[in-house]
């Protein structure tokens, strides 16, 4: 009886696997005709899926015989369904995915100065026309010392070369540094480097 059993389940599992096959294709963009990395391939009914490779080819692989429906879904694509019969002899096929516009919030982006009086914290500016004027080839700790509370000093002593600089008592590693509002530290250490 246990003989029966198995051969019966054995001849049973050949026949559930001579009727199964494989659907394969290539998804390529409908404008360019670049094919499309990593685009989801799938057939919901069965709760299959895999996703392009490289060049844009899928195969999948256990398919039952018949008609599915068959979706591909890419992001900045519109969606593609379409029914596809499998059988022993299906040819690859090609599947063109149009490009369509993500719809998202609008973003609005406003920027303000910081205003004397208005700003919670201490800040000074130079003007154009004072760094103009002031300004002579010497680092820029030297052209900052003129502000209140700033002091500077050079390793050669001429304002040339590694100079640093101090505000109020704190040296540059704890003062943030920004120049037309690109912070100048450096992430590391938080010090900032005039000559380079």
């Amino acid at each position: 009886m246990f003989r029966f059993i198995l051969t019966a389940l054995l001849f049973l599992t050949i026949h559930l696997f001579a009727q199964s096959g494989q659907f394969s294709g290539v998804v390529t963009d409908a404008k360019t005709g670049e094919p499309l990395v990593g685009a989801n391939v799938t057939i919901p009914a069965l709760g299959i899926g895999t996703t392009t490779d490289s060049d844009g080819f899928f195969t999948l692989r256990n398919v039952s015989f018949g008609d599915h429906q068959i979706s591909v879904n890419f992001l900045g694509y519109k969606n593609f369904q379409r029914i596809v019969s499998v059988s022993r002899n299906t040819e690859p096929v090609k599947i063109s995915l149009a490009p369509t516009p993500l719809a998202g919030k609008a973003v609005n982006i406003v920027a303000t100065r910081a205003i004397e009086g208005e700003t919670p914290a201490a800040f000074s500016t130079l003007t154009n026309e004072e760094i103009e004027t002031r300004y002579y080839a010497q680092d820029i700790p030297v052209l900052l010392s003129e502000l209140p509370s700033t002091t500077y000093y050079s390793e050669n002593g001429s304002g040339l070369g590694y100079t640093y600089m101090s505000i109020r008592g704190f040296d540059q590693r704890r003062i943030s540094v920004m120049i037309n509002g690109v912070p100048q530290n450096d992430p590391e250490d938080h010090n900032v480097y005039w000559v380079d």
